[in-house]
């Protein structure tokens, strides 16, 4: 069995999250703790300084966070799949096991007209590099040639890339690091909020080998 697949993972969904503003004011001294404490809570599911800055409550964030897993699910195909309902958990998991590990760290803050940037060094995941590479061999084994149907080949193709982003979760390896700049502004109602595109822009870098 010959299949190319394409793997997509959309981690920085919870946008949502990161752009529900700070409630508190922000100066050059805790503009890095408030973008510090939003990655947190989309990446690591830490919440409580995001709660802090927000006024949010713990089942809030938890449910954005949540809400980011289920888009990631739907960004890797695997819900409209032929799919075993454990092999779909297992990957709910896998995602917000690659998201906790993501690495970054948050710079100091200066003021920009009534925001500021703070800068963001990150270290990209480059354990996946090879991963279509290494999953060509496993579709031309004696076992998937055995399989018949569409949705037993469907159930393989995810199995096994499952079982290779998994093992690389255990030795993650980073590419070297590169710094985006995050800017902080008031929104039309004078909210102080991270700008969508510098954490499209941040997410990027995180995931380029999986993107």
């Amino acid at each position: 069995m010959k299949k190319r697949i394409s793997f997509m993972i959309a981690i920085a969904v919870c946008f949502s999250m990161l752009l529900g503003g700070c409630g508190k004011k922000l100066t050059t001294e805790n503009a890095p703790d408030y973008v510090k404490s939003a990655l947190d809570a989309c990446y690591k599911a830490d919440f409580d300084a995001y709660m802090e800055f927000t006024k949010s409550t713990k089942e809030e964030a938890e449910e954005l966070y949540e809400q980011g897993l289920d888009t990631n699910m739907e960004a890797s195909g695997i819900l409209g799949a032929s799919v075993s309902p454990e092999l779909q958990e297992q990957y709910r998991q896998l995602f917000a096991d690659i998201l906790n590990l993501s690495k970054y760290e948050v710079g100091e803050a200066k003021e920009d007209g009534d925001g500021f940037t703070v800068e963001v060094n990150v270290e990209p995941f480059i354990m996946f590099n090879d991963l279509e590479q290494e999953l060509l061999p496993l579709l031309e084994t004696e076992e998937a040639a055995a399989l018949t149907t569409d949705d037993e080949k469907t159930q393989f193709v995810f199995q096994k890339m499952y079982e290779l982003m998994s093992s690389k979760l255990e030795a993650p390896e980073y590419g070297e690091a590169e710094t985006v700049t995050v800017h902080i502004q008031p929104d039309d109602d004078g909210v102080q909020t991270i700008d969508e595109d510098d954490l499209a822009a941040l997410d990027a870098a995180m995931y380029s080998a999986i993107l």
